[in-house]
């Protein structure tokens, strides 16, 4: 999985058609070798680069306009674009192979703009196929909002060579509509050729198990993590009451403050807030600039939340169960969260 995974917007390819006397650029980059990181599980982090000693090498057509903005620590390419519509983003993400995943792929993407996961039924209508350089892959649209405004999301992936590349398109609704052919026709340029590698090397490189510098607090329990998560605890129970956290991590904000704390809000059964009502139930984390601490209670069940951004990513924890478990968990849970991972 998948974005964050941070997000681009690609420009008209239009323009290459049309302008025949533009030549086309053609960019190929080769990724270095880097000091594998070891990758949860993909459902569990989508913002983990799926491990590869080979070193691929990434090529493609880029159309006039788009601004090259380099790799990240999540993507091996980002492009931005600007138009009278507004700025949009397209990246291109390798992560650990996602096969078989496609309802948690096209999850993860709703929920950043809000909007409710789909069942496995109600998935077949908005999978599309879509040609990814040479390979048969699939594509989905989502437009919901995120901080006020709409955004609108096409995102394309396919499963190769044991991993599982994403291409986001994102911006504005009439940024990306009009796109959208753009992103298509790009796709069909793209080329991924993996370097040589000696076997034991390539062994070595398979994702592993997730490894924490974090110190978990006493008494917790570590859980087997579950979907879209790349941590889970159980907290000590007090005279019968029960708490667990979730740690998962996104390439965004996943739709902002205020959306993840109404649907953090729905799990405990209340109702949806306005942006004002904020002040009520988050404070300022001294973490991070921008972390936040959301308290939330609908008795007898609490969640306490926390949302912080490092390096490029958005770690969100949830503690949540019965009040008196995560009220007693409180203090160890705000230290937890504070600390480096």
């Amino acid at each position: 999985m998948i974005r964050r995974p941070h997000f681009s917007t690609l420009a008209a390819l239009a323009a290459v058609c049309l302008g025949g006397c533009k030549r086309e650029e053609i960019r190929v980059y080769s990724v270095a070798k880097e000091t594998a990181e070891p990758a949860p599980k993909a459902a569990a982090d989508a913002t983990a680069p799926a491990a590869n000693a080979a070193r691929p090498q990434l090529s493609y057509t880029l159309p006039p306009g788009w601004q090259d903005a380099g790799a990240s620590s999540m993507s091996l390419a980002n492009f931005r674009i600007k138009t009278d519509a507004g700025e949009g983003s397209v990246n291109i993400t390798p992560l650990a192979s996602m096969a078989g995943q496609e309802a948690a792929i096209v999850n993860m993407w709703r929920e950043q703009v809000g909007q409710k996961p789909l069942t496995q039924g109600e998935l077949a209508g908005t999978l599309t196929p879509v040609e990814i350089g040479g390979v048969q892959g699939q594509f989905f649209e989502i437009t919901g909002t995120r901080d006020g405004q709409t955004v609108r999301i096409v995102t394309a992936f396919a499963h190769r060579d044991g991993a599982s590349w994403f291409y986001k398109l994102q911006g504005p609704e009439a940024l990306v509509a009009a796109q959208k052919p753009v992103f298509i026709e790009f796709l069909k340029t793209v080329r991924i050729k993996a370097g040589s590698a000696p076997a034991a090397e390539v062994a070595d490189s398979a994702p592993a198990a997730p490894e924490f510098k974090w110190k978990v607090p006493e008494g917790w329990q570590t859980l087997p993590a579950g979907q879209m998560q790349v941590a889970k605890f159980a907290v000590p129970a007090r005279d019968g009451a029960k708490a667990e956290v979730f740690v998962s991590v996104f390439p965004s904000e996943s739709g902002g403050t205020l959306a993840n704390v109404n649907r953090w809000r729905k799990q405990l059964g209340l109702e949806p807030i306005e942006e004002s009502g904020l002040k009520g139930c988050t404070s300022p984390l001294d973490s991070a600039p921008g972390a936040v601490l959301v308290d939330l209670k609908n008795d007898p069940r609490a969640l306490l939340g926390a949302i912080i951004p490092r390096e490029g990513r958005w770690w969100f924890y949830k503690l949540l169960g019965d009040a008196p478990a995560v009220t007693a968990e409180r203090e160890a849970f705000i230290r937890f969260v504070q600390t480096a991972p």
